[in-house]
């Protein structure tokens, strides 16, 4: 006489009186329309250039180097006290916004890499780009306290009126110049601490963590 067969049940992990069946298993011969393939789950991009506070302190600052560009340009050479403070501003915009441009193209490449099929791998032009980038970060953060120095050494004595004295300055260049100096002070503190922000913000929890399983169990 055949045995009879076992009959493979599931326990709950909770209520211990409750039975599962066993799911069915995967079967080889099946038609293709009725296999269920897995879904790959999107890989979020991590480090400085993947993270979302990148292209926003980045855009909050493009304001300042516009503005820069703009004002040195209009008013070069209607500085008399000082007249590297024009050449301050438009090379202080011009390479302000280099900066952004290559940034914003460095975040956008990082996370069009993070859904491709190899998420690890640095494109080539980023590899190119990060140094680049930081090189504009250097020339950036080094002549900006080089304009600091073109314009408050001469805050006591400029003159913003009469165009004819020889400490005149355009009020328009001078006071956008001194302004904007504190304007980037801010920028930066804003970008340092959303970059503390990214760091600490929680990680995303790994796919590959140990999760509690219900318990198999034989009856006859």
């Amino acid at each position: 006489m055949a045995s009879k067969p076992k009959r493979v049940t599931y326990n709950d992990p909770i209520d211990d009186n409750a039975d599962y069946l066993m799911p069915l298993q995967y079967d080889p011969n099946a038609p293709i329309s009725t296999r269920i393939k897995p879904t790959k789950k999107p890989t979020l991009p991590t480090g400085v250039f993947g993270s979302i506070f990148l292209p926003f302190t980045l855009l909050l600052y493009a304001g300042v180097p516009i503005s820069q560009f703009v004002i040195g340009f209009i008013y070069i050479g209607q500085c008399t006290i000082q007249q590297f403070i024009a050449l301050y501003m438009i090379l202080s915009g011009f390479f302000g916004i280099a900066f952004v441009i290559v940034g914003l193209i460095i975040y956008m490449k990082v996370v069009k890499q993070a859904s491709s099929d190899n998420p690890r791998s640095k494109p080539t032009i980023v590899k190119v780009l990060i140094p680049i980038f930081v090189l504009l970060l250097l020339f950036v953060i080094a002549w900006f306290f080089a304009g600091q120095v073109l314009v408050f050494e001469v805050k006591l004595r400029v003159e913003l009126f009469d165009p004819v004295l020889p400490e005149y300055c355009h009020p328009n260049l001078y006071k956008a110049a001194y302004v904007l100096i504190f304007v980037d002070y801010l920028i930066f503190l804003i970008g340092i601490i959303l970059n503390i922000m990214s760091f600490m913000s929680p990680a995303e929890k790994n796919d590959n963590k140990k999760t509690k399983r219900p318990t198999r169990n034989t009856r006859k």
